[in-house]
């Protein structure tokens, strides 16, 4: 898994989601569609973040990623240096992004819930 370290986050198109480009990082090679990564923001927290686009320019690639849940420092270094079943607690891991992909839902109306629904006849 790449560390992704930038100056600055730029907001991307949709919600959720953060613009990077190559350039203004410190990847030795491209990423590619779907790769899962951290994402670090000038000495800031940590987040997982997954690859959902990438634009390329003339003079640089631009890469779409859905900016996951903030990871403590010790779990962003056990992701880096790659899951082992042997070493790491992967169900903490699982529930980690398992939260930070509910964080992401929208809110409920707790009112609609309770509303009586229409019968069609």
């Amino acid at each position: 898994m790449e560390l992704v370290e930038v100056a600055e986050l730029a907001r991307g198109r949709d919600a959720g989601t953060v613009l990077v480009a190559h350039s203004q990082t410190t990847l030795r090679r491209g990423l590619e569609f779907g790769e899962e990564v951290v994402v670090r923001e000038a000495g800031a927290d940590f987040h997982a973040a997954v690859v959902v686009e990438i634009d390329f320019e003339p003079d640089d690639t631009l890469y779409t990623l859905i900016l996951g849940t903030r990871l403590p420092p010790d779990l962003a270094r056990e992701r880096l240096e790659g899951l082992d079943p042997d070493r790491h607690d992967i169900e903490l891991h699982e529930l980690v992004d398992l939260l930070g992909d509910v964080r992401r839902l929208r809110p409920v109306d707790p009112d609609a819930l309770l509303r009586p629904r229409l019968q069609r006849v």
